[in-house]
């Protein structure tokens, strides 16, 4: 029978001048036929590989702008880049750190993972379409003897063409997968990654917290070496000064050798405390540069931040501390994906129900068989030799450790906001205990000057006095330095050190710390 009369007899014509017809035109349509198919699998190929292509095009920028939309929320547009020589201050630094740092980006790519994750725990909803071409080739022999056992002609068996000596098969079909139902395991996983992406995101807010510390900690360091050295400088003065008095007491005959020992010692030894100063300060504007990302920090620093008078009860702080602090709502988002993963390890029990359905683009030699076809495909775990259940104990196991990992960290939060309070408590009154200090210093330095210059004191005094009054002011400096760490320490102790809080507390602009009060430089007339 010829194809003609095959496709007459399928269409119901029984005519013989149309069986004629039909043969007169088969290999002009067969032709046209193998064209057509050829033509459309090139275009699916062609389709599917420029699809593999586009899913390969990712827009960076758009990737990293979904967590610097978090970190720049309380942040300007962008801040300029330090220049040489430029003053900064704590607010500048805060911000240029915040705009350019690596332990932030590492912390934004775990966010950016997370929603990825998302992604692809939603993509189980979604049927999967595949083009999945094949093309088989078998030895003739086997073929043959399989055909005759079946009676049908080795040409159309299965499809197959003889080729020489070997049987071959080209399919081009489309393949669809659709999950219809996995034991709510799905819908659980979707909804670990919620948790999850909550979890990123407290611990990249977490680690901007920790950041800022790390910068306001490396300024006001450089603020106490630098006062220090300042102090040390000063101090050094008033020391060569006593050298000299020593020297010509001395000279003069009223003086003792062991004095101008003493004097060039101590001397000595202020010069190499004040090189370690010069070397500290040196160090902690590297350090500071290195956190806010720029080359160097070599301009003056000015301190413009207050702390206020009101701090909060220790009840309401650790109250903000469990609102607010990051981490611990990073463990509370452990806990809440933990509880959904036991689910869906639970939902494996559960049968599992998946549609396969094939259509074919093209298939060679194989004009009779079907165009599609569809699988209802049921899974029902009957025996898993303990992996399911090995599965749902590691899930408890791992919630029950997230549990004990939010207990934790809730203790440590409470631990912490009382240091800190306790700190900045300490730091306060450390404060007004050195307000007393530095009034007696200088009333003894006035006292000492009064006397010189009345002729009842000697110089050595007013020298002993001004030194005194020096290192009374150097640690009132750096008091005041440590009560605003202590006080930043316990915001973020209770998480509230954001940038918002930052820009607001300036509010005040003050001379660079190696300025100090008028006594410290003011010098003693005569000899």
């Amino acid at each position: 029978m010829t194809v003609a009369m095959v496709r007459g007899c399928e269409n119901g014509r029984k005519d013989v001048k149309g069986a004629t017809r039909k043969k007169r035109l088969e290999p002009q349509m067969d032709a046209d036929e193998r064209g057509l198919r050829k033509f459309d699998g090139f275009l699916c190929a062609l389709c599917a590989f420029a699809a593999v292509l586009l899913s390969g095009c990712v827009d960076q920028q758009k990737e990293i702008a979904q967590y610097r939309q978090i970190l720049n929320e309380d942040a300007p547009s962008a801040t300029p880049a330090l220049e040489r020589g430029e003053e900064l201050t704590l607010v500048r630094a805060l911000f240029l750190a915040n705009q350019d740092n690596e332990r932030l980006a590492i912390r934004g790519e775990d966010y950016v993972q997370a929603l990825n994750d998302k992604a692809r725990a939603f993509a189980n909803f979604l049927p999967t379409i595949s083009l999945q071409p094949g093309y088989t080739i078998v030895d003739n022999a086997a073929a043959a003897s399989a055909a005759s056992a079946a009676g049908r002609p080795v040409g159309t068996s299965g499809g197959f063409k003889q080729v020489g000596k070997t049987l071959r098969r080209f399919e081009a079909p489309v393949v669809g997968t659709q999950n219809l139902f996995r034991g709510f395991r799905d819908l659980a996983s979707l909804q670990a990654s919620d948790w999850t992406i909550e979890q990123r995101r407290q611990l990249l807010l977490d680690a901007q917290a920790t950041l800022l510390l790390d910068v306001a900690q490396a300024y006001y360091q450089v603020l106490k070496s630098e006062a220090n050295v300042d102090v040390l400088r000063k101090s050094l003065e008033a020391q060569q000064e006593r050298v000299r008095d020593a020297r010509g007491r001395l000279d003069a005959g009223t003086g003792k050798p062991l004095d101008l020992a003493q004097a060039e010692a101590q001397a000595a030894s202020t010069r190499v405390t004040l090189v370690q100063a010069q070397g500290d300060a040196a160090n902690g504007r590297t350090v500071l540069a290195f956190l806010i990302g720029q080359p160097e920090v070599s301009g003056a620093l000015r301190d413009e931040y207050e702390v206020p008078a009101e701090w909060g009860v220790i009840g309401a702080l650790l109250d903000q501390a469990w609102n607010s602090r990051e981490d611990y709502h990073a463990a509370q988002a452990v806990v809440e994906a933990a509880k959904y993963d036991v689910e869906a390890a639970i939902g494996q029990y559960y049968p599992s129900v998946t549609l396969n359905v094939a259509g074919y683009l093209y298939r060679e030699a194989f004009s009779d068989a079907s165009k599609w076809n569809a699988l209802l495909a049921v899974n029902l775990p009957i025996f898993s030799a303990g992996v399911i259940e090995a599965d749902v104990r590691s899930a408890w196991s791992r919630l029950r450790q997230a549990a004990m990992e939010q207990s934790l960290v809730r203790r440590q939060v409470e631990e912490e906001v009382r240091e800190r309070y306790q700190d900045l408590q300490t730091s306060t009154e450390k404060l007004r205990e050195l307000g007393a200090q530095i009034r007696a210093a200088a009333e003894a330095y006035r006292q000492a000057k009064a006397g010189f210059d009345a002729g009842t004191a000697i110089f050595l005094d007013v020298l002993t006095a001004q030194d005194t009054l020096l290192n009374s002011q150097l640690e009132l400096t750096t008091e005041t330095f440590s009560q605003k760490v202590a006080f930043l320490n316990l915001l973020r102790a209770t998480g509230r050190l954001k940038l918002s809080l930052a820009r607001t507390a300036a509010t005040r602009a003050t001379t660079g710390p190696t300025t100090l009060p008028a006594a410290t430089t003011r010098k003693v007339d005569g000899e």
